[in-house]
């Protein structure tokens, strides 16, 4: 009944069908420059394709509510039957493939910062070669509200551990990464082998991606195999944990691929730990909203592709200095 209600609205001839890939993209961004971002179109671009829509559909769509536009009864009405004629619709619209050498895209991508860092030499070669005009801007998802992070716009993917099971959530599970110590070179521990009683009595350098600094999954797993040990710093801010680890005696116990890449830049050295701990569980994560759109799609490949390079084994490439 809904396919016939658009059909309904506009007249057939004259309609262009690509005006519906913008009014799909308002409705799920509900913000003109957004909605511009996600067609590739300049803002006045988008806003003139928004305001022929608005001609054509004879009623205003979208009206101002504060920093929203919130849709009318008549878009929401047309809103679900859009959104599914666009997956069938899409060779008929005439979608050309996404050129990154061309695209001024802008991705929205959640990941702490030790992420971004094994993640650097992809972003490096996106600024110098693939993507040139292409905007990436990152920052640190929450993991207990990533879902509705995703489903807002706010990110449009986000990688790391998170138990995200929420309708319309994606997600792609990446490497397993042991986990593994890191010490400076000429640490006690990395004399010989190990005890847990050792281990219980280094004090320990915690990271992590919560906002209220409680404890991280590692801390919890440590605990439950007996050799947690006291945490005497914990911090959000993976840039200060090469330093303190050369100058001090603490101890971080992380995955194998992060381990690597800190040991091929930094006097460090990395330790087996004395039980076996479950492998780090990393997801990249993204929301149906932009499932089917050709350039969150190539990120999300590009993404995909980096992490599996960064699985322990393989050689590190280093961070552009």
């Amino acid at each position: 009944m809904l396919l016939i209600a658009i059909i309904q609205c506009m007249n057939i001839d004259t309609f262009d069908l690509n005006l519906l890939r913008m009014f799909h993209a308002m409705m799920e961004e509900r913000n003109v420059t957004r909605a511009a971002q996600r067609v590739h179109l300049s803002q006045p671009a988008a806003s003139h394709a928004l305001a022929r829509l608005r001609k054509q559909i004879g009623d205003p769509l979208f009206v101002r509510a504060g920093r929203r536009m919130i849709p009318t009864a008549k878009a929401s009405e047309l809103g679900p039957a859009v959104g599914e004629m666009l997956k069938h619709l899409a060779p008929a619209l005439g979608a050309a493939p996404f050129d990154p050498a061309v695209s001024s895209a802008t991705f929205r991508i959640g990941m702490i910062d030790f992420v971004e860092y094994l993640l650097s030499p992809l972003f490096s070669r996106l600024i110098r070669e693939d993507g040139p005009r292409l905007r990436v801007l990152v920052r640190a998802p929450d993991p207990e509200s990533v879902e509705s992070q995703l489903a807002s716009g706010e990110l449009d993917m986000a990688i790391g551990v998170f138990d995200a099971s929420a309708a319309g959530i994606h997600g792609r599970r990446l490497a397993d990464q042991p986990m593994v110590g890191v010490v400076r070179k000429g640490h006690p521990l990395a004399k010989g082998k190990i005890s847990a009683q050792q281990l219980r009595d280094t004090p320990r350098l915690s990271t992590t991606a919560r906002h209220n600094g409680v404890e991280s999954p590692f801390d919890k797993q440590l605990a439950r195999a007996g050799i947690a040990g006291e945490v005497v710093y914990v911090t959000q801010n993976f840039f200060s944990v090469p330093m303190l680890l050369k100058t001090t005696d603490l101890l971080l116990v992380t995955g194998a691929g992060l381990a690597q890449l800190l040991c091929s830049q930094h006097p460090l050295v990395t330790l087996p730990l004395p039980a076996r701990l479950p492998a780090l569980q990393a997801q990249l994560l993204w929301h149906e909203r932009t499932h089917y759109d050709p350039a969150q799609k190539w990120m999300r490949e590009r993404l995909l592709e980096v992490a599996l390079r960064s699985q322990p084994g393989r050689p590190a490439e280093p961070a552009p200095a």
